[in-house]
C-alpha cells in the first residue's frame, strides 16, 4: 500500500494519492465483504464508506437474517453469523432468553452487536484502510478502465484524497460509483413485455396467507417456509414500465424496556393532519385498515404491539413506516437531496409513532399500549438513539453482461430447478419481494408495486456477469447488479449480497494473481477457488456447504455445469447407467464455449424419472477415460488420480464419487487451458 502527497499548487492544496490493489465503495455488509476477504488474498485495499458507522442496514436495525436457507453460504457471511451467535451465548449463556430470542426465527439480532461483530471483522484485517464519511466525487476513466477516484468527506468537505487501484467494487446501496463511471444503469419498473416478466410494471396484488414454498412445508425443500404470497393479479395492472422504486423506511430499534426506554417525543415538524385522515375509512387508499390492522398486531385479547421483528432484550425492528413516493428522486440526487429524502422518511416514521400514542383519534386502549415502546438508549447513541442510514431497498441497477430476470429464480420448465448458469458465483433463496412504488390502489389490493413470490420463487444462481458492467473491465458491482427489478428482490437481501460483495473480493484477488482484469477472469478457475473456500454456488437439499468435502467441493461445481436436474444432489445413491453415460460425454463440453448446462439438465431429468441399472466404479472410469484420453493422453496421470481417490475396484460407484473425479479430472485440464 503506497500513500503519497502531491504538491499541485506551490504549497497551497496538497493532494494524498493512495495506490492500492482494490478499492471498495461502500461500507454495506457486501462492502466489508469485499474488502476483509481481498486483504485476506493478499491484498491492498481501501475502504470508502459514505456514513460515520459501518454494516448497512445489519447495524441500522434490521435485526433479522432475511433467508429461508439457513445453512453456509460464505465464510465472511458464515463468520458474522457465528460472531452473533457467539455474542449472545457468552454475554447471557447458553440457556439464556437472549440467545433463545437469537435463534429463534432467521437469526435475530440487536443493532449494536451487528456493528460490534463487523467492526471487529474490519478491525483484526490487515492490509485494510478505512475512509469514514467519504464519497466519490470525480473518476479518472481511460476506455474500459477506471483508474483513480477522488472522495469527498461529508463532514470536512476535504477533497485532497484519490485513490488508485487495480480493481474497484460498488458496494454502495446506491451504485454511485457505477453511476459516476457512466455505467449504463436502471431505476425502476421494467414493462412486462421487456423481459416477459409476468409481474413487471405496474402491478396491483392482494396476498394469501399460508406455508410457502409449498415443497419446503411439505419437508422437500430444505428451506424455512414464508406466511405470505402474492396470489392475485387485478385487472387493472397495465404491466407498463416506469421510474418508480419500492418503497423506503427506517427499520426502528424499539425497545419496552422500561429500564432504557426513551419516550418518543413530537417531532418538530409534525402535522397530525397527515396521519388523522389514515382513520377516516377502511375502504380508502389510506384507511385505518392500512396503518391499525397492519402497522399493529393484537398480542392478545385486548393489547396491541407493534408489527415487527422480535430482537433479543425486549426489542421489536420496526419495518413498515413506509413512505411511497418520497424517494424517487433519491438513487440520483445529490448527499444534500438525500439528506432531506432521509428527514422526511425520519419525520414520518417518528410523527406515527407519537401519533399512535398521544392523539385522541386513536383509542386510549392503543394508545396506552403503544407508549410501552420507546427509541433503546444503548442503541445509536450518537444520534439520538435512531437509526444512522435509512433502509434503501432500491436504486440504481446496472446493466451487466447478463440480466437477471424473474424467469432466473422461477423454476424451469424442462427440469427440477431454477435455470442453471454456468458461471454462477453465488445463491439466492429469498422471496421476490417488493414494496409499494406508488400510493394508487385497486378496490381490494395493495398498493401499485407491492408483491412477494415467495410461492413462485426457488433457490436459484447468479452469474457472475450479472457483478460486470459492460463498459469498464476493472470494476464489479455486487449490490447493484443487473437485474430487473422484480427479480432484484431475491437478491437485495443481506446474506446474499454479503455473498455477491466476498465474491468479488475474492475475483480482485484472482485477477491480480493472474494479472488480468476481473472482467477478464476465466469464471470456471474463479469457481475452483470459491468451491474450495466454502461458497456455495448452488442450492442442494441434502449438500452440505463448507464442510471440507471433496464431494461437497464437486457438486458445487459441477452444480452450474448442469449435472444436476434438481435440489437433490444424492452423493451417496448409486450412480445409474443412463445418468453416467451422460455425465461421461459431457465431460469434454465442459471446455467449450458452447456448453449448455440447460440441456443437459432437461436429458439427465427424463433419465432420472428411468429406472436404471447400477454403473460399478471400473465402467464408469472407462466411460471417461475415452473422453479424457483423446485431451490428454498422459494415462499415468489418469490412473494416479484414481488411485488418489480410491476408486480401483469393481463396486458400485455413488454419484458423489463420479463427481468428484470428473472434478478433480476437469479441474487439473482447466488449470492447463
Amino acid at each position: 500500500m503506497l500513500y503519497y502527497a502531491v504538491d499541485t499548487s506551490f504549497g497551497e492544496d496538497i493532494i494524498n494519492i493512495m495506490e492500492v490493489d482494490l478499492a471498495v465503495f461502500g461500507g454495506t455488509p457486501a462492502g466489508i465483504a469485499a474488502a476483509v476477504r481481498g486483504a485476506r488474498q493478499g491484498l491492498d485495499v481501501v475502504l470508502v464508506s459514505p456514513y460515520g458507522h459501518l454494516g448497512g442496514m445489519l447495524t441500522n436495525g434490521l435485526g433479522v437474517m432475511d433467508r429461508l436457507y439457513a445453512g453456509r453460504r460464505a465464510p465472511i457471511f458464515n463468520e458474522t453469523v457465528e460472531g452473533i451467535i457467539n455474542y449472545y451465548r457468552e454475554t447471557y449463556g447458553d440457556n439464556s432468553k437472549q440467545l433463545n430470542d437469537c435463534l429463534e426465527t432467521r437469526l435475530t439480532f440487536e443493532p449494536r452487536v451487528a456493528e460490534l461483530v463487523l467492526n471487529k471483522l474490519v478491525k483484526n484485517t490487515e492490509n485494510l484502510v478505512v475512509f469514514k464519511p467519504y464519497f466519490p466525487i470525480t473518476i479518472k476513466r481511460t476506455g474500459n478502465q477506471i483508474e483513480e477516484v477522488q472522495i469527498q468527506s461529508r463532514v470536512t468537505k476535504d477533497t485532497k484524497h484519490r485513490i488508485e487501484a487495480q480493481t474497484f467494487i460498488d458496494a454502495t446501496y446506491e451504485g454511485d460509483l457505477a453511476g459516476l463511471a457512466d455505467v449504463d444503469c436502471r431505476i425502476g419498473r421494467e414493462s412486462r413485455g421487456e423481459f416477459d416478466e409476468p409481474h413487471a410494471g405496474r402491478l396491483f396484488t392482494t396476498h394469501g396467507f399460508g406455508a410457502y414454498p409449498l415443497e419446503a412445508a411439505e419437508g422437500l425443500l430444505n428451506l424455512d417456509t414464508f406466511p405470505v404470497t402474492s396470489q392475485l393479479i387485478f385487472s387493472g395492472s397495465t404491466g407498463d414500465g416506469d421510474k418508480a422504486i419500492q418503497a423506503y423506511t427506517y427499520r426502528v430499534c424499539l425497545t419496552s424496556n422500561p429500564e432504557t426506554r426513551i419516550p418518543i417525543e413530537c417531532p418538530p415538524a409534525y402535522d397530525r393532519n397527515k396521519f388523522v385522515g389514515i382513520l377516516e375509512s377502511e375502504k380508502e387508499s389510506r384507511g385505518k385498515r392500512h396503518y391499525l390492522k397492519s402497522q399493529l398486531v393484537v398480542e392478545d385479547v385486548k393489547t396491541y404491539q407493534i408489527r415487527g421483528a422480535r430482537l433479543p432484550n425486549n426489542k421489536i425492528s420496526w419495518n413498515d413506516p413506509n413512505l411511497p413516493e418520497i424517494n424517487h428522486a433519491y438513487p440520483e440526487a445529490d448527499w444534500p437531496q438525500r439528506q432531506e429524502i432521509a428527514r422526511q422518511h425520519r419525520e414520518h416514521a417518528l410523527g406515527l409513532l407519537y401519533f399512535f400514542q398521544n392523539d385522541d383519534a386513536i383509542p386510549e386502549n392503543i394508545r396506552d399500549d403503544m407508549k410501552k415502546w420507546g427509541l433503546p438508549q444503548d442503541e445509536f447513541e450518537d444520534a439520538s438513539h435512531f437509526p444512522w442510514e435509512m433502509y434503501v431497498r432500491e436504486a440504481r441497477r446496472i446493466v451487466g453482461r447478463y440480466v437477471f430476470t424473474e424467469q432466473d429464480a422461477s423454476l424451469a420448465s424442462s427440469f427440477g430447478r431454477t435455470p442453471i448458469h454456468k458461471d454462477s458465483v453465488a445463491v439466492a433463496d429469498w422471496p421476490m419481494d417488493s414494496h409499494e412504488c406508488r400510493l394508487e390502489r385497486q378496490p381490494g389490493s395493495l398498493y401499485d408495486g407491492k408483491f412477494l413470490l415467495s410461492e413462485k420463487t426457488r433457490p436459484s444462481q447468479i452469474p457472475y456477469q450479472t457483478l460486470l458492467p459492460k463498459e469498464i473491465n476493472n470494476l464489479i458491482v455486487p449490490v447493484c447488479i443487473s437485474s430487473t427489478h422484480v427479480a432484484y428482490g431475491t437478491i437485495r437481501v443481506e446474506p446474499v449480497l454479503m455473498q455477491l460483495g466476498e465474491v468479488a473480493g475474492f475475483a480482485a484477488a484472482m485477477a491480480k494473481e493472474q494479472s488480468v482484469s476481473p472482467a477478464q477472469l476465466a469464471v470456471n478457475n474463479l469457481q475452483h477457488g470459491l468451491v474450495e473456500h466454502g461458497f456455495a454456488l448452488t442450492f442442494f437439499n441434502d449438500v452440505e456447504v463448507g464442510d471440507g468435502s471433496r464431494q461437497s467441493i464437486a457438486t458445487q461445481f459441477l452444480g452450474t455445469k448442469g449435472f444436476y436436474s434438481d435440489y437433490d444432489a444424492r452423493p451417496d445413491d448409486q450412480l445409474t447407467n443412463g445418468v453416467a453415460e451422460l455425465w461421461a460425454s459431457n465431460y469434454s463440453s465442459l471446455f467449450k464455449d458452447d456448453h449448455d448446462p440447460n440441456s443437459l439438465g432437461g436429458r439427465i431429468y427424463n433419465l432420472e424419472r428411468e429406472s436404471e441399472l447400477p454403473t460399478k466404479k471400473s465402467e464408469f472410469i472407462e466411460m471417461l477415460e475415452a473422453e479424457v484420453l483423446p485431451r490428454d493422453e498422459n494415462t499415468g496421470e489418469i490412473e494416479n488420480i484414481v488411485s488418489n481417490l480410491g476408486l480401483e475396484s469393481d463396486q458400485v460407484m455413488t454419484r458423489g464419487e463420479a463427481a468428484e473425479l470428473i472434478y478433480v479430472l476437469s479441474r487439473k485440464e482447466f488449470q492447463q487451458s
